[in-house]
């Protein structure tokens, strides 16, 4: 696929959201249910995918400690979780990084307020086959990798519908968005599998999609991670859980939860990810947000 072309589409997909943004002016129709609480009652939450395996732990240990509570998993592409929360066929989203200015600007003229809270970190990583000769790069060299303006010979591949990567990538190494020349994939199986069998590529895609696809053993032993330097000649960290949450790894993005205000559910739900939820997040792909307050007793 390719870039430009997915830029004509994603034009398409904004203007799709202020048309379910004028809908929604119109119905104001709600999932939520009369006599709900913040422990108990059903809901649908979309995610953008490459989190569906971190908000499918944190709804079954919730679930666990509230069995009165069902939670439906809504996963897309990142360029629909947030279409999902405004025609209300979900009444919270978990998604990578802030949202963009158009989403911004619908979130703050809707008539009931939507709430963001920062819940987890994750990163955008770059992979190489293991045969390349690259093991480290700089911000300012893998935005020119990608920019297409070095002749190096090197294959550069992104996922197409992952948007919301692509502006945080372009924001984080100064280059515009529409300056990226890199090759669409369908998918991150695509994606690593490309990379996995041809020696010139080089591939960006979130931290949990990598873990989510390496689990399935696609690629796993063809493939290296990247270490990155936030500036030319400082030291390049690999994207660990540590680094990412130390903030020591220059390309580490935040994850929210977005609900309504006012939803006793949905709320509920935000407040687990926050507190009791970051000690789940330790043990994902994901690094939490804030360090997990542990309790120790001494006898």
């Amino acid at each position: 696929m390719n870039i430009k072309a997915y830029w004509k589409a994603q034009f398409k997909v904004t203007n799709a959201l202020f048309l379910l943004f004028s809908l929604f002016l119109l119905t104001d129709c709600s999932q939520e249910k009369a006599g709900e609480t913040a422990r108990s009652g059903k809901m649908t939450m979309a995610v953008d995918r490459q989190l569906g395996d971190a908000a499918g732990n944190q709804i079954k240990m919730f679930t666990a400690y509230y069995p009165d509570t069902k939670i439906t998993l809504l996963g897309s592409g990142s360029g629909k979780t947030v279409k999902h929360l405004l025609d209300r066929s979900a009444r919270a989203a978990l998604i990578s990084g802030d949202p963009d200015a158009v989403e911004d600007s619908l979130f703050a003229t809707m008539p009931q307020r939507l709430r963001r809270e920062p819940v987890a970190r994750d990163a955008i990583v770059c992979i190489v086959n293991r045969t390349s000769p690259i093991s480290k790069l700089s911000l300012k060299e893998l935005g020119a990798l990608f920019a297409g303006k070095e002749s190096s010979g090197v294959t550069a591949l992104v996922t197409a519908d992952d948007y919301r990567l692509l502006s945080m990538f372009a924001a984080a190494t100064g280059i515009g968005k529409k300056e990226i020349t890199a090759r669409g994939c369908i998918s991150e199986g695509e994606l690593i599998k490309r990379v996995s069998s041809d020696r010139n590529a080089i591939g960006l895609l979130f931290r949990s999609s990598l873990d989510g696809v390496l689990n399935d053993r696609v690629g796993e032993n063809e493939i290296r991670i990247i270490h990155i330097a936030k500036e030319e000649g400082s030291t390049p960290y690999p994207p660990t859980q540590q680094n990412i949450f130390e903030g020591l790894y220059p390309l580490v993005t935040t994850v929210y939860y977005v609900y309504y205000a006012g939803d006793a559910l949905a709320a509920g739900f935000g407040s687990w990810l926050s507190t009791s939820g970051q000690k789940t997040f330790e043990k994902s792909s994901l690094a939490p947000y804030r360090a997990f307050q542990r309790t120790i007793i001494l006898k």
